[in-house]
């Protein structure tokens, strides 16, 4: 399952078909009505979507206090490792007999609990400084650290702190230091600072149950979904400690 999210093109084409397409990063792209063209060196390369259902990825809307107990609950059902086993620590499931995995959720706890204690101290200077250190920490096609911190965004804008200093802070810091993930988890953190996230945390806003909730994380990537789910919910818990 492909999770839709603002870079997605999801496509009626076989992965065989898709790796055929003279495309490479880089490319001009234009979105007509109806239409997605990729320009490419010796062709141009059209979507039609016009029997697509549109999907606005741009989050806007706050969410109610009480999803921080709801976003607890789906995080204790989850066996999906990574940040999960911070904030629950029975998820072990992916980092038995994995140092790696140990030491990466290690460093990352120590830098959010220093955050936790600048954040109660109002130096968000500090407190983004820890959570900068973040970016690139971990392994795969988007690193645990960013997931993370694309959750963070989100949550900044679910618990309606869009215009808090820390907020802005945060997002320039986030900006200055891009360089020091990879291209696709870099796009993803370029789409979470204007405010553009994947269906599963749009779909946040609304009513949901820890079941929907966890099964729509959960088809987010290796351990993707639930680590901007813990961003998310570690927002809450600066907020509404």
């Amino acid at each position: 399952m492909s999770p839709v999210s603002p870079v997605s093109l999801i496509t009626e084409l076989d992965a065989a078909s898709m790796e055929t397409l003279p495309v490479s990063p880089g490319l001009k792209v234009k979105v007509s009505p109806g239409i997605l063209s990729i320009y490419g060196t010796v062709s141009v390369i059209n979507f039609h979507f016009l029997e697509a259902d549109p999907f606005e990825s741009k989050l806007i809307s706050k969410s109610p206090q009480l999803l921080r107990d709801t976003l607890k609950s789906v995080l204790d059902h989850s066996a999906a490792g990574g940040f999960s086993t911070i904030f629950s620590p029975s998820c072990v499931k992916d980092q038995e007999n994995n140092l790696g995995a140990e030491l990466m959720t290690a460093a990352a706890k120590s830098h959010l609990t220093a955050c936790s204690t600048y954040m109660q101290k109002a130096d968000y200077e500090k407190a983004s400084e820890e959570l900068i250190s973040l970016i690139g920490l971990g392994v795969g096609l988007t690193p645990s650290g960013d997931d993370f911190l694309c959750g963070v965004l989100a949550g900044l804008i679910l618990t309606g702190n869009t215009d808090q200093t820390f907020t802005s802070i945060l997002k320039e810091r986030i900006k200055a230091n891009l360089k020091n993930t990879n291209d696709i988890s870099r796009t993803f953190l370029q789409c979470a600072l204007i405010s553009h996230f994947s269906k599963p945390i749009k779909d946040l806003v609304l009513p949901a149950s820890v079941e929907d909730i966890h099964a729509s994380f959960e088809a987010v990537g290796h351990s993707s979904g639930f680590d901007s789910l813990c961003g998310i919910y570690y927002v809450y818990t600066l907020v509404f400690n």
